[in-house]
């Protein structure tokens, strides 16, 4: 599910920022998993709605580094939707990042 809102960021992203084919698809994937998984969706969500979605994600058993790319995919996307006055507020702000596991040496 994709709201113009997202193509519009992921068009933004495209020209502005020259994003590859292969991140505007992971960043729409992420953004359409948010926006079905927020109440309210992205716009009209809130902070409580938000931080419950992204601890949602740990259950889901979500890898710490596809976490982390979610999250910077919601927090971009209300930067720009801030940018564009879709929103006063960003309820993304206070989103902490995942704890990421040190991996081990390649040798010993």
């Amino acid at each position: 599910m994709s709201t113009p809102q997202i193509e519009a960021f992921l068009e933004m992203m495209a020209v502005e920022r020259d994003a590859s084919p292969h991140t505007l698809s992971a960043y729409g994937r992420d953004l359409a998993d948010a926006e079905a998984g927020i109440d309210g969706g992205l716009m009209r969500g809130d902070e409580a709605g938000l931080e419950a979605w992204y601890a949602g994600l740990a259950r889901q058993g979500l890898s710490p580094a596809t976490q982390a790319r979610r999250r910077s995919a919601v927090r971009q996307f209300y930067r720009f939707a801030l940018g564009e006055g879709w929103r006063s507020d960003d309820p993304s702000r206070r989103l902490d990042a995942p704890k990421q596991g040190r991996s081990l040496p390649k040798t010993l």
